[in-house]
């Protein structure tokens, strides 16, 4: 049984929360903290990140602070920022929703860099300051981001505890007041190290626009307009050069993100958007914070805008020569600026010969088979209910893989069946409940006759009962809910 849930500071990580709530709810052994916080008692609490909850503490802490809230503002996720948006919003969607594990949406590390173990760092003012407010302190967000070593706020070395952010980590909660001595700080003169990790903190403690949907990788290649890196006309890199320049700038810096010059391409072309490494390149370009959190793309390109000047030039009578002069290019570029034409996109719809205007014809005329399979695999004729995906409905139409690629009218349709695992669990749960019970009488009903029918696990059995009322009345959930024995 959840006991006293203190209330959670500004700027703590999650692991302190729940270690200050082993501490203040009186426990004997952390263990017994972690069994009423989490679905296993065997798990290792994340460091930077919310292990597992299980149903009754998620409902005690979102009672406090709204769950998205808790993934923004108290967990490392602010460094996976610069990720795609489509994989950043289903990541932070899935943590909030059902708390799923984010080594399996974000890139998130779990090895040793350059085989030099990560420990929990802390900034000895803050930890004064805390334990002068609060009576203790806690392990903050800023203090941790990989690769800052000193505080920001008051700039003194950070300094490490005993705790190793490893995977091979053992099972239990570190309290900060323990964990964090009271030594004398360290402060550091004003230069280089001291000013990239001010900026690296203040993006860190940014929001997250997650409606923003320009890529890094984009931006940063816009801001190479106007440099000597980029070509005349803004189509070929000098990546070369940027990363000569690149290194040099940061000789003295004692932490190296990027130190091979495919590295720093892969994130000009969009495979590659490592926090540290972003905002040295985006700090060495002199682009601002409010630039970088919240990137937009000029609305003409470089290229777009060489080739309006040249055309000018061109008709003022001037050479290809002489415009090549003006513009800085070569005579061949100033001569072709205006015949070359941008790649149309590929339109894959045509690789098998099939036009345009038949996909929309086929689009109309599959609508209402697609309505009618939907339904067949959801309700199943009162058999056990389906889970209604694209795949499944490619199955039983027999279409290829890719063919609602090209359908979007009949994929809208699929997307109405659309629903969580969870929720599809639970119209499985009740299909099931109301199945044994005309074979046998209700009493004789148990869980582990669920179990036998769906091949569902007790802790997927569990994450179903917030829905069970969505496909039976509130008596009948309430016997499901009671075949799990407490």
């Amino acid at each position: 049984m959840t006991g006293f849930m203190p209330s959670i500071y500004k700027d703590e990580l999650v692991y302190s929360w729940f270690a200050r709530y082993y501490v203040h709810s009186g426990y004997s052994a952390y263990v017994f903290a972690i069994e009423d916080l989490l679905e296993r008692k065997n798990t290792r609490p994340d460091l930077e990140f919310i292990s597992h909850l299980n149903l009754h503490a998620r409902e005690i802490i979102t009672k406090m602070i709204p769950m998205e809230e808790l993934v923004l503002y108290h967990t490392m996720f602010p460094c996976y920022r610069f990720a795609e948006n489509t994989r950043l919003c289903n990541a932070l969607k899935s943590m909030t929703d059902s708390g799923e594990d984010v080594h399996h949406l974000l890139p998130v590390s779990r090895n040793r860099t350059s085989g030099q173990p990560h420990y929990i760092k802390y900034c000895p003012v803050c930890a004064a300051e805390a334990r002068e407010a609060y009576g203790e302190t806690y392990f903050t967000r800023s203090a941790n981001i990989r690769n800052v070593d000193i505080c920001a706020k008051h700039k003194c070395k950070l300094k490490n505890t005993n705790i190793e952010r490893s995977g091979k980590q053992s099972a239990r909660l570190y309290v900060a007041e323990v964990e964090i001595r009271d030594i004398e700080p360290e402060f550091v003169k004003d230069g280089l190290e001291l000013q990239f990790a001010q900026y690296m903190t203040d993006v860190f403690q940014m929001d997250i626009n997650i409606n923003n949907t320009v890529a890094i990788g984009e931006f940063l290649n816009s801001r190479l307009e106007g440099t000597k890196y980029l070509s005349a006309r803004g189509k070929a890199r000098n990546i070369t050069m940027l990363f000569n320049d690149f290194m040099e700038f940061y000789k003295e810096l004692p932490n190296q993100g990027i130190t091979k010059l495919s590295q720093m391409q892969k994130i000009f072309t969009g495979y590659r958007w490592d926090f540290y490494d972003v905002c040295q390149i985006a700090f060495f370009l002199g682009i601002s914070i409010n630039e970088l959190v919240n990137p937009k793309l000029p609305e003409r390109s470089q290229t777009e805008l060489f080739n309006e000047k040249v055309a000018r030039l061109y008709d003022t009578g001037l050479g290809c020569h002489r415009i090549a002069r003006e513009m800085g290019c070569s005579s061949s570029t100033a001569r072709n600026a205006n015949r070359i034409k941008s790649k149309a996109e590929h339109d894959y719809s045509g690789r098998k010969g099939i036009k345009r205007d038949d996909w929309e014809k086929m689009d109309e005329e599959m609508k209402q088979q697609v309505q009618r399979v939907c339904k067949q695999i959801y309700h199943n004729n009162g058999n056990r209910p389906g889970h209604v995906t694209v795949n499944a409905v490619c199955r039983a139409l027999g279409c290829p893989d890719k063919r609602f690629d090209y359908l979007p009218k009949c994929k809208n349709i699929i997307y109405e069946y659309e629903e969580k695992k969870e929720v599809y669990w639970a119209r499985e749960v009740v299909w099931c409940y109301q199945e044994l019970i005309k074979k046998k009488e209700e009493e004789e009903v148990c869980w582990r006759d669920i179990r036998n029918v769906t091949n569902m696990r007790k802790n997927n059995f569990m994450s179903t009962f917030p829905y069970l009322e969505k496909f039976t009345d509130v008596e009948t959930a309430g016997k499901i809910k009671s075949l799990l024995p407490i």
